[in-house]
């Protein structure tokens, strides 16, 4: 489907086998299917995607500028081919296996998603939030992770060595392997 200007529209149930170049403001996205679908050099701003599926989608391309993905499905996305994604929300999202290297996601959140086993390896997580986030085999290497929330998050890890850190919050049990990497040990 090749839309070149959406404002204000409502799209449910909707298959989209590809977009193409399309200016999407203020849309909402509900119960839509991406599955594979290539979405390339379109632009999202203030848009809300519901319920939709863009699992092994491409986004080679497009931006999303303020857009919230709620309950959504994006298993294997490299959303590194994007052209950015600012100040973004996830919620309850399903984001396994994900590619986020190198990406600005200053201020992001990823409240209460599953992110198994998803790369944010040199990716810029300034004040990006973490809460309620399930992230067991996520990557960090070279990433920016200053002030970044990780306290109500559950199975990260990142060597505080090879990531740069400054007032990141972390909770425990997860507190205790960053501290064994320090080659310290937690006492009571």
């Amino acid at each position: 489907m090749n839309l070149s200007e959406s404002i204000g529209n409502v799209f449910a149930d909707t298959d989209f086998p590809e977009l193409n170049g399309g200016y999407y403001e203020n849309c909402t996205f509900q119960k839509c299917k991406f599955i594979g679908a290539p979405i390339k050099n379109s632009r999202f701003v203030e848009c809300r995607f519901e319920c939709c599926d863009l699992s092994i989608s491409s986004v080679t391309g497009s931006s999303f500028r303020n857009v919230t993905f709620s309950d959504c499905k994006a298993v294997g996305v490299n959303w590194s081919t994007s052209a950015g994604i600012h100040s973004g929300s996830f919620l309850q999202c399903k984001l396994n296996d994900c590619t986020f290297t190198q990406l600005d996601l200053r201020n992001i959140v990823f409240k209460e998603c599953s992110l198994e086993n998803a790369d944010f390896r040199e990716a810029r997580l300034e004040k990006a939030n973490f809460s309620g986030s399930n992230l067991t085999g996520a990557q960090f290497n070279k990433t920016n992770l200053i002030d970044a929330d990780f306290s109500e998050a559950r199975h990260y890890f990142f060597d505080p060595r090879g990531n740069k850190l400054k007032n990141t919050k972390v909770s425990m049990p997860e507190a205790i392997g960053l501290l064994e990497v320090l080659g310290a040990t937690l006492t009571h």
